[in-house]
């Protein structure tokens, strides 16, 4: 019974492991590894045109302290969102 117990822990524990990259077709690899290691721990990839090309600008700026980015890596990751869209 314990080992049937602590195997359900473990597979509902699995289920809640953090987002893996996804293989997603880009023009900007670079900006996409940037999204899931800058900003993937707390946010989802977010479905196209579900924010609006300029809508990200603001969106970065109002993160930018939180995901402790430099000016390249915002605009790679814009790149990348933004081409989703």
């Amino acid at each position: 019974m314990k080992y049937l117990v602590l195997l359900l822990l473990l597979i509902a524990f699995t289920g809640c492991s953090k987002q893996t990259v996804q293989s997603i077709n880009t023009k900007f690899p670079h900006g996409q590894k940037l999204y899931f290691s800058k900003c993937g721990g707390c946010h989802r990839l977010y479905d196209r045109g579900e924010f609006k090309p300029e809508q990200w600008d603001t969106i970065m700026v109002s993160m930018r302290s939180k995901a402790k980015t430099t000016a390249e890596q915002e605009k790679e990751i814009l790149l990348f969102l933004k081409e989703r869209e």
